[in-house]
């Protein structure tokens, strides 16, 4: 993959509105649901999505001002200072909304050699900057999945 589709652009321009409506939509009383010890709550999936967001934005300068960047591979832990930092759920989108028209910018401004350089990242096999946009959007579907299963199914389905 060489190039970023205008399909994925618009997608990454869209999802924060998808994700941000149907936030919107799950009542309070929801959001800190834990289904199990393991499990992640509505509230920590959508601040999961928010703050990533800026370490997705340095990936993308690192891999557009670097001729050789190295990709630090991330997993994510429960993060119990999360809910200090965005404070609402509103919060969160919004910040995630405005990182994602920061992001949106820098890889529309990308010139065309950094949509063809690769990144070494331990965890992959390639890595890129189109590598990471499709990277993007599956992981912010994939947390919207587990929010749908975590506020629509029924409990007695888990049994």
């Amino acid at each position: 993959m060489t190039e970023i589709t205008t399909a994925e652009l618009e997608a990454l321009r869209g999802i924060p509105g998808i994700i941000g409506r149907y936030a919107a939509a799950i009542p309070e009383g929801d959001l800190d649901v834990r289904r199990s010890d393991d499990a992640w709550t509505v509230r920590e999936h959508l601040y999961h999505i928010a703050d990533v967001q800026e370490m997705l934005l340095g990936r993308m300068r690192t891999i557009i001002e670097q001729d050789e960047p190295v990709i630090e591979p991330f997993f994510p832990q429960g993060d119990p200072g999360i809910a200090a930092k965005y404070g609402s759920v509103r919060e969160a989108m919004e910040a995630y909304r405005d990182c994602r028209e920061r992001q949106l910018r820098l890889l529309e401004s990308a010139p065309p050699e950094a949509m063809r350089r690769e990144a070494a990242h331990r965890a992959y096999r390639h890595y890129s900057l189109p590598v990471l946009v499709t990277h993007m959007l599956f992981h912010e579907y994939w947390h919207m999945y587990r929010i749908e299963e975590l506020w629509l199914t029924r409990d007695e389905y888990f049994s």
